[in-house]
């Protein structure tokens, strides 16, 4: 999964649309071998990462990943799934999940714990491109609209989808907010 350059591009792509800064507060579903954390650990430096995984392989990747990068300390690698988050302590600000949706049999219970965690104005974001799809674009389409629905559905705001990837597969990532009821 690291190897492969689309992997690469998406997860550069949808750290950078989070928009973090240095006292960010940020939660990864379904972080595989953390890509994508290693680029928030370089700039998250005074907020919180956690990485959360159902794979014990996974975790011990991007652990090892996160060693050799010099920002482990930064980082908090979970094995488990989003039941780990019912009881959780804190909020994120930023949560995300890079190709997982697809895996999720229940996705409005998968979108309600994501809200759950989040602070208010929080971001909830949901990258997803189609693999090994003779209708990639049609079956995007339809995930994507999904998506949305669900986010909807759980009380997300602002939804909207960026596009990280066009073509026959395209990657999209669906962004949805938390309602901050101080900013109106």
């Amino acid at each position: 999964m690291a190897a492969r350059k689309s992997n690469r591009f998406r997860n550069e792509k949808t750290v950078e649309i989070m928009d973090l800064r240095p006292h960010s507060q940020v939660l990864e579903i379904g972080c595989g071998p953390g890509l994508a954390l290693s680029r928030c650990a370089s700039l998250v430096t005074s907020g919180r990462v956690v990485g959360l995984d159902h794979s014990g392989v996974m975790i011990r990747q991007a652990r090892n990943r996160l060693r050799r990068q010099g920002v482990a300390d930064r980082v908090d690698l979970l094995e488990g799934g989003i039941d780990l988050l019912t009881a959780w302590p804190e909020t994120f600000d930023r949560v995300f999940s890079l190709n997982v949706i697809q895996f999720q049999s229940d996705k409005l219970g998968f979108f309600r714990a994501l809200f759950d965690t989040l602070a208010p104005g929080g971001l909830c974001l949901t990258t997803y491109q189609p693999r090994l799809d003779a209708d990639g674009s049609a079956t995007a389409r339809r995930m994507i609209a999904g998506i949305e629905d669900a986010l909807h559905a759980v009380g997300y705001e602002n939804v909207r989808e960026i596009k990280i990837i066009g073509g026959a597969a395209p990657a999209t990532c669906v962004v949805g907010q938390k309602n901050d009821p101080h900013q109106s």
